[in-house]
């Protein structure tokens, strides 16, 4: 990303990667860094907005829960069950979240963030093989300042954030932030008559600073509270043209009932309404998100060192539901309509698509609880030598209660309509230690080694139950047909521990030129299925995976200051990796290993101050991924195939351009960026793909010089692409969600 310039310079970027404070030029780590001006010029609101701004990360999504982060073709496939870990480590403020899920990740007075790519299996631990993304609030300041920002737009968007800060006390500094977004939906549904995706969402933040006079002692303490809803996701089912089984080319029931009922819109769907075994109300889709939590950062300054204790307690309470295929028997009043709509179908060879056509609502509740603590010791001497030492203990509590119902009506047949209910409660322990050492050899050379060990203990009790529901016009049909071949209650637990080791030289044969090359490894445990079929599928662990990554790269300040060039280049060889689909023979997610996957790229990052007020940016990303052996359980020989949900290639430009004469003289600030992606494969077989899509983002702003207040004006996907962020292949069809549409709008913005 590009960074204000002054005097047309750009300007210095200091990052925390390292866990100290280190120029973004001479940290030897793929890292991008966009700072809070740069969020608030560009708009960055949330993690779709920073995905299309940064190298090699991207982001695909089914609902709020299961965020898909990417870096470099590695994939936090949805993380539902209680032994899931992610792949890309998300921090905020130093502390681990370990789902994405248990945070709204919508971005509000940020100091800055931080992407970085590749594993970082020493410093920031397990569960960053693919990278990391490592958010930093603003601190209180003891100058009192305030600011408060209102936006609307179309869909009725309205958001409203601001914060105050100031000194309580000589030694004592808060600082209060917030944010309220509210906004109507992108797609409707048409069966309930309601909005879907759109947003209700309030969002809080306190902080305490406090820094005694004549100490080397500080402590911050943070609290938080996110509390989001939505009416539901919208889910389109199109006819899959990669369907490659004759047997089932016509089984086709989801795509062939919107064929029926004349729906051509995209965003316009029919989900289910259903009644869950012991409810006394119908449920249509929602989503809810309610979510608190508190660090405390201490440090003290010690002669020779420094240490650091960063604790963390996070609190979730979550449920969704939603209509995974968009459209089901709920369509039809009566059963005269069920038959019109099969003749319907036979005269466009739907087959058994018609007469088996069900609809798949899933309900999903979880309450999570997680406490971390970590304690770093870091040198603070001018010296030859530096080191870092530390451990980490991460203890975690979920309650995850699935019920999923399959309704399905069949004409003459026998009814298979029935749910599954899951009650899974789940205990995880990680412990860690780790070390760092490095050593300055002279002026251009440096060494630096280090190590991890860690342990994860991971368990839990899940029951399975079956219940036969029948359909709406035959409710005492006892057919179910649902995953579970038959209820049971069972145990399951496993311990998992690696030693994840890393090596890193240097070389600075000037203050402009920087070069680096790394090992680095990575390890994710593993975890067991969040909804498994039967008694033994429950005590089945899926195993760990782990990643050596061999990469190399170069940061140069050219221009006397004015244009930074980095670039990286790496190969990262994969044992075990984790892969996730949605299985249609057993109606279920489950996780295969691949034995090895390989993944080779080229990252490259240019900022280029042409001149005071002008700067230009560009960045991109080259990838060539593979599971070199990966056979699914399904039987499907993937080996040799592209890594599912990761583009080939991306690049983003752009331009920050301040500007204007006269009276408005340098008063006018222009921030345009275009984001374009490759085709991308939704599964390992590479039979469904995304094409290749762009974006054109645009803001401009007036704002008067020694002035108080701003006003800008703002469109995103300014060419209103149609392009899809999340697709599950199933029965022939392709279940696709899709990104938002043109938005637009003005913001104003007022500092005290």
């Amino acid at each position: 990303m590009a960074q204000e310039a002054e005097l047309g310079l750009l300007e210095e970027v200091i990052v925390t990667a390292q866990r100290r404070e280190e120029n973004l030029q001479t940290t030897p780590v793929a890292i991008s860094a966009v700072t809070g001006s740069t969020i608030e010029d560009n708009r960055i609101f949330n993690v779709y907005d920073l995905a299309s701004a940064t190298p090699s990360f991207s982001l695909t999504a089914l609902t709020p829960l299961d965020l898909e982060l990417n870096i470099r073709g590695v994939t936090n496939t949805r993380l539902d069950a209680p032994t899931a870990d992610p792949s890309v480590g998300l921090f905020v403020d130093d502390v681990f979240i370990g789902r994405t899920g248990d945070i709204n990740v919508d971005f509000y007075d940020i100091e800055r963030i931080e992407i970085i790519r590749g594993p970082q299996g020493v410093l920031l631990g397990k569960n960053v093989v693919g990278g990391a993304l490592s958010v930093y609030t603003r601190q209180p300041e003891f100058e009192r300042a305030s600011q408060v920002m209102v936006s609307v737009g179309n869909y009725d968007s309205i958001l409203v954030n601001g914060w105050t800060t100031g000194a309580l006390t000589d030694e004592l500094a808060g600082r209060l932030s917030f944010q309220s977004r509210n906004r109507d939906g992108f797609a409707y549904d048409l069966l309930s008559g309601r909005d879907l995706e759109n947003i209700e969402s309030a969002q809080v933040r306190g902080q305490l600073l406090y820094e005694p006079k004549d100490s080397d002692f500080r402590a911050r303490v943070i609290f938080d509270y996110n509390d989001d809803s939505t009416d539901g996701i919208n889910s389109v089912a199109i006819a899959d043209p990669y369907e490659a089984s004759p047997s089932r080319s016509s089984f086709r029931p989801w795509s062939g009932l919107r064929a029926f009922l004349g729906l051509t819109d995209p965003r316009v769907s029919v989900p289910e309404v259903s009644r869950y075994a012991g409810d006394d109300f119908d449920s249509v889709q929602y989503f809810n998100r309610e979510s608190w939590g508190v660090t405390l950062d201490l440090e003290w300054a010690f002669d020779g060192f420094d240490l650091t204790s960063i604790t963390g307690y996070r609190d979730v309470d979550s449920g969704q539901m939603y209509d995974q295929t968009g459209a089901g028997p709920d369509v039809f009043d009566t059963l005269a309509d069920f038959n019109d709509y099969l003749a319907f179908a036979a005269g466009r060879d739907l087959g058994l698509g018609a007469v088996l056509l069900f609809s798949e609502p899933v309900r999903e509740d979880a309450k999570i609880k997680a406490f971390s603590q970590e304690i770093r010791l870091t040198s603070n001497t001018d010296s030859k030598w530096d080191w870092i030492v530390g451990g980490y203990w991460k203890h975690d509590e979920v309650d995850k209660f699935d019920r999923f119902i399959a309704e399905s009506i069949t004409g003459a047949l026998p009814t298979l309509s029935g749910e599954s209910h899951w009650d899974n409660q789940g205990e995880n322990d990680s412990l860690a230690v780790f070390a760092q050492v490095g050593y300055q050899f002279n002026e251009a050379w440096k060494l630096t080694v280090g190590g991890r060990y860690t342990e994860d203990d991971k368990g839990g009790d899940v029951q399975g139950i079956q219940v036969a529901t029948g359909d709406r016009f035959t409710p005492g049909d006892t057919a179910p047909a649902t995953p579970l071949t038959r209820p049971f209650l069972t145990s399951y637990g496993d311990t998992w521990s690696e030693f994840t080791p890393q090596g890193i030289l240097e070389f600075q044969p000037s203050e402009d030129w920087y070069w680096y090359g790394s090992i680095s490894t990575g390890f994710k445990g593993g975890g067991y299925e969040d909804t498994p079929a039967n008694e033994i599928a429950a005590t089945i662990p899926f195993d760990p995976e782990t990643v050596t990554n061999y990469e190399a790269g170069f940061k140069a300040t050219l221009l006397d200051g004015r244009m930074r060039f980095n670039a990286t280049a790496f190969f990262m060889d994969y044992k075990d990796l984790q892969v996730q689909q949605t299985n249609q023979d057993c109606l279920c997610n489950l996780t295969d290993n691949a034995s090895d996957a390989e993944i080779k790229g080229l990252e490259v990052e240019v900022q280029w101050a042409v001149g005071a007020g002008v700067i230009l940016f560009a960045g991109g990303s080259m990838l060539d991924t593979e599971y070199v052996d990966f056979v699914e359980a399904s039987g499907v020989d993937s080996s040799g195939n592209s890594l599912q949900r990761t583009p080939d290639n991306q690049f983003n430009f752009g331009v920050n351009w301040t500007f204007g004469t006269g009276r408005l003289a340098d008063s006018l600030r222009l921030n345009a960026s275009y984001y374009w992606q490759d085709m991308l494969y939704w599964q390992p077989a590479n039979l469904n793909e995304e094409d290749a899509y762009g974006l054109i983002n645009a803001r401009l702003t007036y704002e008067p010089p020694q002035s108080v207040w701003s006003v800008s004006a703002w469109v995103n996907n300014l060419t209103d692409e149609l392009y899809r962020t999340g697709v599950i292949p199933f029965f022939g069809e392709e279940v696709s969600q899709f990104g938002a549409p043109r938005t637009y709008g003005v913001d104003l913005r007022v500092n005290f």
